[in-house]
Order: structure tokens, then sequence, then C-alpha cells
């Protein structure tokens, strides 16, 4: 009797077990995967996301990553499945990969990001050091992608930049770094033409951004440098201190 008790009570576990497994597995058919080839890394891949379904619309650039060389996309609402996925993925140096699946119920849910190296251009620039003399300073570049609004189909709103690079600031003001060519990618004729730099000063220690660097009155973009085939030789900015925000 005891022994029947024992098996009925393991039956009874190993059901119940095997029941939180299929649920979870459901749950896991809410992913979309990305497997990021060699030699980048998960950590250096960003992504910028939408997703539609019975939820409504969920953006977000945040991605859960798991072990290994993949990233994963979950719903915002695993309880209701999603049905399509527009990604724009990137990595610093390398061509954008836009991702795009009308159908998440029948369609693929894997996609694949590979580094396809850009040329490069130097960049340089010179900003008012006044306020700021004898601090270890950087100048971080972010990408403002504007073509992304066509590319999710969204009037309103704003997709968050890409983070390009950091470089060291001399003791005058100025800094030098090496840009990616974005004009040299394949969606540039098509698509990612529309896109700006950002560049802030940062506190090479802990990170801070202390000021926005914003271009002259007569370089137009809202303040911001267009991105673009081509650069003045040498780009002198104004400083607005209060402005940088992360």
């Amino acid at each position: 009797m005891v022994i029947r008790r024992l098996g009925l009570l393991l039956a009874l576990f190993f059901g119940f077990l095997a029941s939180c497994l299929a649920a979870q597995g459901g749950a896991n058919e809410n992913i979309f995967t990305i497997s990021v080839a060699a030699p980048a890394s998960p950590k250096d891949v960003q992504v910028r996301y939408f997703l539609t379904g019975d939820f409504g619309v969920y953006s977000s650039s945040t991605t859960a990553r798991d072990v290994g060389n993949k990233i994963a996309i979950r719903s915002v609402d695993e309880a209701k499945s999603p049905r399509t996925l527009k990604a724009i993925v990137y990595a610093p140096g390398c061509q954008f990969v836009t991702i795009s699946v009308e159908e998440l119920t029948a369609g693929s849910r894997e996609g694949e990001f590979q580094c396809q190296k850009l040329p490069t251009t130097q960049f340089r620039g010179r900003f008012p050091i006044s306020g700021l003399e004898g601090k270890n300073l950087q100048v971080e570049v972010l990408y403002a992608c504007r073509w992304a609004r066509q590319f999710f189909n969204i009037f309103q709103g704003a997709v968050s930049p890409f983070s390009l690079s950091k470089t060291a600031v001399e003791a005058d003001g100025s800094f030098t770094i090496e840009l990616p060519d974005f004009a040299q990618d394949p969606l540039w004729p098509s698509l990612s033409n529309d896109a700006a730099l950002m560049f802030f000063v940062v506190d090479a220690g802990s990170g801070q951004r202390l000021t926005t660097l914003k271009l002259p009155g007569d370089l137009p973009s809202a303040g911001f440098l267009r991105v673009a085939a081509s650069y003045p030789a040498e780009v002198e900015f104004t400083a607005q201190p209060g402005q940088a925000k992360r």
C-alpha cells in the first residue's frame, strides 16, 4: 500500500512538472531569436524593435540576452502572442540589419546578425573648453535613426539613438574620431540616408554627460550633424551645459 501511494505521488509530481515545462514552452513560443555570428558578440549588438499583436503595439530598445551567441526578444504579454515584428539591428562599425516578419504565428522566429564592416571616415571637431578645464573628458557620439520612423511606419515619437563610439578630448577642446561611413551601407540609397549624429561631452571616469554639443547656426539639422558622405575639415561646436541627459 505504501509503495502504491508513493508511486501515485511520483506520478502526480512528474505530471505536474511536465505541465509546468509545457507552459514554459508555450511562453517561449513568444520569443524571436537573433543569432549573432562571430566575431561580433551579443553584448555589442543594439536592437530597436516593434511588436504588434492583440496587446496593441509594443516598442523597446531592451533585449534579454541568452547564454551563448543569441539575443532573445520577448513579447510584452506572454498570454497574447505577437503577430508582427520589425527590428533594426546594429553593432558599432557594422552595416545596419533590418528584420521584418509579417506573421510570427506562421513565419520563422529566427534571424541572424552578421557584422559587415563599414569603411571609416575621420571626423574632427572642436568646442569651447571654458568651465571644463582640467577634467578628463571624452566626446560621445550617438546616431539618431530618423529613418526608423519610415521603417517602423510610425508618425510620432522617436526611437532611441544608437551608440557609436567615444574619443578623448584635447586640452584645447579639439577631438578626432573615426566614424563609420554610413553612406557605404547598402541601405543608404533607399532608407538610411535620413539620420543625424549627436555629440556629448562626458566625464571619462563616471560616464556622466556634462554638456551637449550643437552645430553653429549656419549648419542645419536642428543643431545636430546630418549623416553624410563627407564632413567639413573641422566642425566648430557650441557647448550647451545642462542639456545632456541620458
